[in-house]
């Protein structure tokens, strides 16, 4: 299969009509394009939040080894983006909200594992803390990778010098994103990755896009060898190529410019929450940030225990890019710190940051922390980047993808 033809795939040009809701304030019909692949047969189901510029394309190289581990990926696009409706920027939380159990209902999927890949995390704690039934009823798994740090706690200089801009300079991204891609890329003849340092260079206080996970220039034989323990590539895209894999890369920057992306500028003002009356919650249920909303999911699943005879065993992964220019150190850490509040043994971020050499703690293997509500687990991957972390050759999506279909073995 060339990678034209995988890409045209229906399974990646899925589209449906949610209704008017006129209790949150929406009174017209809205539209939502998504993506529905890896194993359609599967009750091992994944809904997806992707990154700033990770529309339902970017993570269709995850097909095929979603399909060696028995699992269906759902990934909507969000307001604005592809083929979705544009809405007002304060509505895009809430409109999202609204129509993912539509989304669900209509794919007649009970339950999700729910993962996001950086700033896509908003979503996710958000859909989280609204429709906890949609977790799996006995054991809820979550991962985040290269999850989104504000530059508050990050202090990533580019990113940090961004909170002096105003918002509509911020907004701008995607023209600036445009316009390289539809002039300055085709007259250099060259690669989609070099999206990357025209768009540090045009606008160094804004996030680089990540236009697909496969980097193009990794070795992939950890891949190979991931996909050859469940037996073979079978139909799917060879991975291993090297012009399909880069050929890949370039349709998916296509196909992404081709289709609406200015909800791509409003999710960057969302991110660095500019202007700062943007909110990262929902209307029914407020947080400002991660250190608050782990506190009140905590409390969300202890008394959720309490009500039931049993409870639920829930379980967090976060795989973390060693190299990332968009969290860094400091914010990883600052990360963990959040999901491990009550761990009297495990030092400060600041402890952490001081104590620790640069060279050392990019490898260290990740923490792990139990308590009464949830288990969270923390892993830097080695060699990867916050854009390329699910990359499958890094090793963390098969992970990420193994744990899934074990936290569903009972349902299938």
């Amino acid at each position: 299969m060339g990678a034209l033809e995988f890409l045209c795939d229906r399974r990646f040009h899925q589209t449906f009509t949610v209704p008017p809701s006129p209790d949150s304030g929406r009174f017209k019909l809205f539209r939502v394009s998504y993506a529905d692949f890896g194993d359609p047969q599967s009750k091992a189901v994944v809904l997806f939040c992707g990154a700033l510029m990770g529309t339902r394309f970017t993570y269709s190289p995850l097909d095929q080894l979603a399909k060696a581990n028995r699992v269906r990926i759902i990934h909507p696009d969000r307001p604005g983006i592809g083929g979705s409706d544009a809405v007002d920027q304060h509505d895009r939380i809430s409109t999202w909200l609204d129509m993912i159990p539509h989304l669900l209902a209509r794919l007649g999927v009970k339950h999700v594992s729910i993962a996001s890949h950086s700033g896509g995390i908003i979503y996710a704690l958000n859909t989280i803390l609204t429709y906890p039934h949609i977790l799996h009823p006995t054991k809820p798994y979550i991962t985040f990778f290269a999850p989104w740090v504000h530059p508050l706690h990050s202090g990533i200089t580019h990113l940090k010098a961004a909170e002096f801009l105003p918002a509509p300079v911020i907004g701008r991204f995607v023209s600036v994103a445009r316009f390289v891609n539809n002039n300055v890329m085709p007259l250099a003849g060259l690669s989609s990755s070099f999206i990357h340092g025209i768009m540090d260079s045009f606008s160094p206080s804004t996030p680089t896009p990540a236009p697909a996970p496969l980097t193009p220039t990794l070795s992939r034989t950890s891949l190979r060898r991931s996909l050859s323990r469940e037996g073979s590539h079978s139909s799917g895209l060879d991975l291993d190529d090297p012009e399909i894999v880069e050929e890949l890369r370039q349709l998916i920057v296509t196909y992404l410019f081709a289709e609406s992306i200015d909800g791509i500028s409003d999710d960057a003002k969302l991110f660095l929450k500019k202007p700062s009356s943007i909110p990262w919650c929902s209307p029914s249920i407020f947080w400002s940030d991660i250190d608050y909303v782990v506190p009140l999911l905590s409390k969300m699943i202890t008394e959720e225990s309490g009500a039931e005879e049993l409870g639920r065993k829930w379980n967090i992964d976060a795989f973390h890019a060693e190299i990332d220019d968009m969290v860094g150190a400091k914010g990883r850490i600052w990360f963990d710190d959040c999901w491990t509040f009550n761990d009297p043994h495990r030092p400060s971020s600041m402890d952490q940051i001081e104590n620790t050499k640069p060279k050392v703690e990019t490898k260290t293997a990740g923490h792990e922390q139990r308590n009464d509500a949830f288990e969270y687990r923390s892993k830097v991957v080695s060699g990867s980047e916050h854009n390329y972390l699910m990359d499958p050759a890094y090793g963390a999506a098969g992970n990420w993808l193994e744990r899934v279909w074990e936290s569903f073995r009972d349902e299938v």
